[in-house]
C-alpha cells in the first residue's frame, strides 16, 4: 500500500474511497479527459516477481474480458492500465445498494427476488455468448439500482474460455459458499458454474437461509458437493412449485443435467413471474438513453383477478401450461359443490348424436349435406326436365 495519500492515478484525479479489499482499494475518481466520475478499482502488484506476474496477468485478463461486455445488466468498463505498483481499472460509478446489504435489511418479496435473478441471468447469458464466465456470482457482486434495475459487478476472476486459461486441477477460484461442485473439485468450469451460483443466490433471497453454510471452509465445500437443498417452498409458502423446479434444475450437482443455457433459465424465471402475478413494463432510464424493465404487481382488487392472477398476467411468450392460461375457477366450483342439475348431467350415460343434431352443430357435415342435396336437385331437374 502506498505510504502517502494518493491524489492521482494515471490521468484520474482521486476524489475519495468507495471501499477496500484484500487486494486493493476502489476509489471514486474524476476522468478529466471525458469530464465524468468513475469508480477506479486498483490492485496492488506483489513485490515478489512470480506473484506480481500472476496478479498482473489475472488483472489484465479481467479487464479485457469485462471490456468486451456492453449490456444493461453488466457494469461498463471504460479503461485500464498500470502505474508503479498499482494496476487500475476505470468503470462506471453505480449509485445503488449491493444485494448483500439489501438482504440484510429485511425480507425480499418472491416477485422481487425472481425479477433480480432474471435480470442477472439475462446479463450472464450475454457474457457467456461472448466466452466470458464470471466465476464469482454472489450477492455482493450484484448491485440494485433505482427503478428496479440490476447490474452484475466485478468480473474479478472471469476468464475467457480458451485452453490457456482453463483452471488447473487443484486451483479453486471463487467464494466457497457460492461455488459450484466443479469449482470445489478444481475442475475446468464453464458457464454452467455461474448458473449454479445464481441458483444459490436466488434460493437465499427466497428463504433467507444460508444454503451451504458450515462451521469452516472444508465443511462448506463438503456441503456444496454432497448436501441436497430443501425445496424453497417448504421455507416460504409464497414460492410456487414451478420455482421449486427451476431452482432444483439450477442446483443440480452434475453440470450435464443442470440448465445448459442461461437464457433458458431467464425464460423460466419470466414464466415464474407470470405465475406469481408479476409482469414486465418498459420504462425510460433516468438518463433517457436506454429502456429498462421493472416488475410490478398486478392489481388484485377485483374478484376476477384474484381468482386467476396467472390468466391475467401471461403474455405471448409464456411457457406456462394451457391449464394456467384461462380462468377455470367457475368449473372448479361446480365440481367441488355440484348442483342437482350438475349431478344429473354427470350421472347421465352418454347419448348418441342424432343426424339432425349433427347437421345443426357441425359445419362440416352440414356443408356436405347441402352439397349432396343440391346435386340431387340438379340431377332431378336434368332427368325430368
Amino acid at each position: 500500500m502506498a505510504k502517502k495519500k494518493l491524489t492521482k492515478i494515471g490521468r484520474y484525479k482521486i476524489l475519495g474511497e468507495l471501499g477496500r479489499g484484500a487486494m486493493g482499494i476502489v476509489y471514486e475518481a474524476e476522468d478529466p479527459a471525458l469530464d465524468r466520475i468513475v469508480a477506479l478499482k486498483t490492485i496492488i502488484l506483489s513485490d515478489d516477481a512470480e506473484g506480481r506476474k500472476e496478479l498482473h496477468k489475472r488483472f489484465f485478463l479481467e479487464a479485457k474480458a469485462a471490456g468486451k461486455l456492453t449490456h444493461p445488466h453488466i457494469i461498463t468498463v471504460y479503461d485500464f492500465g498500470e502505474e508503479d505498483d498499482l494496476a487500475y481499472m476505470a468503470m462506471e460509478l453505480l449509485k445503488g445498494i449491493e444485494l448483500r446489504a439489501r438482504m440484510l435489511k429485511g425480507p425480499i418479496s418472491t416477485v422481487e427476488a425472481v425479477d433480480i435473478a432474471e435480470q442477472v441471468a439475462d446479463g450472464l447469458g450475454y457474457a457467456h455468448e461472448r466466452g466470458v464466465v464470471h466465476r464469482d456470482i454472489k450477492p455482493s457482486n450484484i448491485m440494485l439500482l433505482p427503478r428496479g434495475r440490476v447490474k452484475i459487478m466485478d468480473f474479478g476472476i472471469a476468464r475467457v474460455r480458451v485452453a490457456d486459461h482453463k483452471t488447473s486441477t487443484g486451483v479453486v477460484l471463487g467464494t466457497p459458499r457460492y461455488m459450484s461442485p466443479e469449482q470445489v473439485a478444481g475442475s475446468p468450469v464453464d458457464h454452467r458454474s455461474d448458473i449454479f451460483s445464481l441458483g444459490i443466490v436466488l434460493y437465499e433471497m427466497l428463504t433467507r437461509a444460508s444454503l451451504f453454510a458450515g462451521a469452516d471452509t472444508p465443511q462448506i465445500l463438503h456441503n456444496v458437493v454432497h448436501v441436497e437443498h430443501v425445496p424453497p417452498s417448504r421455507l416460504n409458502r409464497e414460492v410456487p412449485s414451478m420455482l421449486d423446479f427451476v431452482i432444483a434444475r439450477a442446483l443440480k450437482k452434475d453440470p450435464a443435467v443442470r440448465y445448459q443455457d442461461t437464457y433458458e433459465l431467464a425464460a423460466d424465471l419470466r414464466s415464474c413471474l407470470a405465475e406469481l402475478g408479476g409482469r414486465k413494463r418498459t420504462e425510460k432510464d433516468t438518463d433517457g438513453d436506454q429502456d429498462v424493465t421493472k416488475t410490478v404487481k398486478l392489481d388484485v382488487d377485483t374478484e376476477k383477478t384474484r381468482l386467476a392472477p396467472a390468466a391475467r398476467a401471461i403474455g405471448s411468450d409464456t411457457r406456462l401450461p394451457l391449464s394456467r392460461q384461462f380462468d377455470s375457477s367457475a368449473a372448479l366450483r361446480r365440481l367441488s359443490a355440484p348442483t342437482k342439475r350438475d349431478r344429473d348431467l354427470l350421472a347421465r350415460p352418454p347419448q348418441s348424436v342424432g343426424l339432425l343434431r349433427r347437421l345443426r352443430n357441425d359445419p362440416g357435415p352440414r356443408l356436405l349435406f347441402i352439397a349432396v342435396l343440391a346435386a340431387a336437385l340438379v340431377g332431378s331437374a336434368i332427368a325430368f326436365g
